[in-house]
């Protein structure tokens, strides 16, 4: 049995993978920063909160050993925050906007040759992200940038 919240963040993680984390993509979406940001928040809150909590615990006591667990626990947490949203993101409809770019960039691969997939209606992020990262594989350069 498998919780929705854990689901999510398993697929927020996984979605991390499948962006492709390119500079041309930062003006267009957040998925970049989002995910940059939890990679770091993940790599040093935990040791942050380490260490929070010793400083505070040295310096007030275990009387504030409450708020102190608390704050130490929200740090710590804070990668898994960012792997909710993601998640939530993965799964999030594609709005009518980039549901038509999403398309023209499939046709357009197609007609280069390249096999795909066969689409869902409406396309999620997930999917967005899967092409883009097939198209930045696949395709030369000048393609990438007439589309980005």
């Amino acid at each position: 049995m498998q919780y929705p919240l854990y689901t999510t963040m398993l697929a927020g993680r996984e979605y991390s993978k499948q962006w492709p984390a390119k500079a041309e993509l930062n003006s267009l979406f957040v998925e970049n920063k989002v995910i940059l940001l939890t990679s770091i928040a993940g790599r040093f809150l935990p040791l942050l909160a380490l260490v929070c909590a010793g400083v505070q615990y040295h310096f007030l006591g275990a009387t504030f050993l409450p708020q102190i667990l608390t704050m130490s626990l929200f740090l710590a947490t804070l990668p898994l925050q960012g792997w909710y949203w993601l998640g939530v993101r993965a799964a999030t409809p594609l709005p009518p906007s980039i549901a038509s770019w999403y398309q023209q960039i499939r046709e357009k691969m197609q007609q280069c040759g390249i096999s795909l997939a066969p689409a869902k209606q409406p396309g999620c992020y997930k999917d967005l992200a899967v092409l883009l990262q097939q198209a930045y594989q696949q395709l030369d350069r000048t393609f990438v940038k007439q589309w980005l």
